[in-house]
């Protein structure tokens, strides 16, 4: 998956890139922003050897299969434990009502352990999963009514 930005800012290795929403993102005006890009600085540790300026235009890149995992850990494995653990306090007699409060349970428990392991080191795991696949110059960045274009 790629995703573009300018930079706004680079302090030491730390670049500040305004990033462009992605295109299912840019033509929705669900959240009522008009503006191509996220309003939020993104902060990439810069560990390549790679000359960047301010207004260069970058293009990311994250790895397909580190997000499909995350997918399948997020949104499939609380669903298993959640039917799993239903079936474990059935069978340890647990009437139908017990089991549904245990299943849920389960499922809060679950979404709090990612909730707390994202805070702990989410942003770590995924700044090394994305690369800078490449730099263009902000004197070779012509801007259309769509976005940037190379």
């Amino acid at each position: 998956m790629e995703n573009k930005g300018i930079v706004r800012k680079i302090e030491e290795k730390n670049l500040y890139i305004e990033l462009f929403r992605d295109s299912s993102c840019a033509h929705c005006s669900g959240c009522g922003q008009k503006d191509k890009t996220i309003a939020d600085l993104y902060q990439y540790e810069l560990n390549e050897d790679i000359k960047v300026n301010v207004g260069d235009l970058i293009t990311f890149e994250i790895n397909n299969k580190f997000i499909l995992n995350l997918a399948l850990l997020i949104y499939i494995l609380p669903v298993i434990l959640m039917i799993l653990s239903y079936i474990i306090a059935a069978k340890l007699g647990a009437s139908e009502g017990q089991g549904i409060f245990v299943s849920f349970a389960t499922l809060v428990i679950s979404f709090l352990g990612f909730y707390f392991y994202d805070k702990k080191s989410g942003s770590k795991l995924i700044k090394e999963e994305i690369s800078i696949k490449e730099v263009v110059p902000a004197d070779e960045i012509k801007i259309t009514s769509c976005g940037p274009k190379e």
